[in-house]
């Protein structure tokens, strides 16, 4: 007798796929309104990102679960098959540099009151960094997804041959 009977799975295989991209989808909607919540409080709030502390480690926290999570199965996105490789990462990395570095190069300027030249500065400055940090992470997560994606095709071929060989 199983000690915790409200843990035992009652659904099949469709039912818990379905639960599944329920779950899927409802997970992405958390995740990007989490993603808006902070982008308007750190801009719109006064002394927003302040109380941004709890909001960021939760997404920060979820990001790295989930990106570990990829990498562990040697998967990237629905999309495709394979990992990316360099020029994919340079395009979300570039991508990533104007949706964040600029705005919040402008917003930091703007809120330390600074002249134009010094808000132009600052802004490329965080447009660099976030670059950087970007790719640099995409480079080390796509090659250790990489290796990883590789190693569980070298094993799933390796299975295949010993059923062959039964």
């Amino acid at each position: 007798m199983k000690k915790f009977k409200w843990l035992e799975k009652k659904v099949d295989e469709r039912q818990e796929r379905d639960i599944m991209e329920v779950e899927h989808i409802g997970f992405w909607a958390m995740y990007y309104m989490l993603l808006a919540a902070i982008i308007i409080q750190a801009f719109f709030i006064e002394g927003g990102g302040k109380h941004l502390v709890g909001e960021f480690v939760v997404f920060m926290a979820t990001s790295v679960i989930v990106v570990v999570g990829w990498m562990r199965k040697g998967v990237w996105t629905y999309q495709s098959r394979k990992v990316p490789g360099v020029k994919a990462y340079l395009r979300y990395s570039i991508i990533a540099m104007l949706v964040f570095g600029l705005p919040f190069g402008i917003y930091n300027g703007i809120r330390a009151k600074q002249d134009w030249s010094s808000i132009a500065a600052d802004t490329a400055i965080t447009m660099l960094y976030i670059f950087i940090v970007c790719f640099v992470t995409f480079m080390i997560v796509g090659t250790i997804t990489k290796k990883r994606e590789e190693k569980l095709a070298s094993q799933a071929y390796e299975e295949n041959e010993d059923e062959e060989d039964l």
